[in-house]
Order: structure tokens, then C-alpha cells, then sequence
């Protein structure tokens, strides 16, 4: 396995399992890095009082740590892997490309007001961006060049 894929897996790997313990973390009740809940609902879903409930917020938080030990690579490179992984990353190219707006829109929840658009645009959607292209570069299932062959 290259370096590029390997690099690919650990950094897809880490960002999401972060995704997941964050997610963990509000699904427990915390605010955090927000000063309350509110001030969190607004900054993560554009609207205090739209924000998900504790089983959806741990529910995401399964499906990113779930996300992480796929994209991570440790359940193998099996053909369905493979897939699940390009999925992933596309639906992480997808979210970063449209915006959280209309993220929020097709999950049928309120328009996000202005803070959250403003992070969406500095953070959230690099973010997916970042993690789109890793998850994409680290589905990988054969090297590029066989070994023994040069580049």
C-alpha cells in the first residue's frame, strides 16, 4: 500500500472517529465547545430549536464511528468495503460541494440562519471536503504500480 493511501486512511480514519466522540459527547447532553444548547444547535444545525434529540445525535455519532474503522481500512479491502468507502466519500464530496443549507433542507429540518452558514462556509464544508478526498484516495484496492515496477 502506498504512502498516499496509507496517509488517506489515517487522516479519514481520525476525522471521523473525532466526528463520532463529539458526536458521543452531545449525545451525552454536554454543549461543548458551546457555551449551552442552544448556542450549539445553532452553530451545528443553523437553529436552536431544531437541534436532534440524544438517540439521532448518537445514532450519527455510530455511523461516524463505524465510518472511521471502514475508512481506516480495518475491516480489509473486500469488494463491498471498497464500495462503502467510495460511497462515503462521495457523500462527503456531495455535503461539501451543495453546503449545510441544503444538507439541512433534504434531512427536512428549518433553514439555518446566519452563523451557522458562516461556519458551514470557513469550517464545515472544508472539513468534508478534507475528509471527501481522504476517504476517496484511501479506497484503494490495488497499489497504482505493482511492486517492482517503477514509478
Amino acid at each position: 500500500m502506498s504512502l498516499w493511501v496509507r496517509t488517506a486512511r489515517v487522516v479519514s480514519g481520525v476525522g471521523l472517529g473525532a466526528v463520532a466522540a463529539l458526536h458521543g459527547v452531545w449525545a451525552a447532553g454536554s454543549s461543548w465547545p458551546a457555551r449551552d444548547r442552544r448556542a450549539l444547535g445553532e452553530a451545528v444545525v443553523g437553529n436552536s430549536e431544531a437541534f436532534p434529540g440524544p438517540r439521532a445525535t448518537a445514532t450519527v455519532a455510530g455511523v461516524a464511528a463505524t465510518g472511521a474503522l471502514v475508512t481506516a481500512g480495518a475491516l480489509g479491502n473486500g469488494r463491498g468495503v471498497v464500495r462503502v468507502r467510495r460511497l462515503a466519500g462521495l457523500a462527503l464530496l456531495t455535503r461539501a460541494a451543495v453546503g449545510g443549507d441544503v444538507a439541512l433542507a433534504a434531512l427536512g429540518m428549518p433553514a439555518a440562519k446566519e452563523q451557522f452558514l458562516r461556519l458551514d462556509n470557513r469550517f464545515y464544508r472544508p472539513l468534508c471536503a478534507v475528509l471527501g478526498a481522504a476517504v476517496l484516495i484511501g479506497a484503494r484496492r490495488r497499489p497504482a504500480h505493482p511492486e517492482g515496477t517503477a514509478l
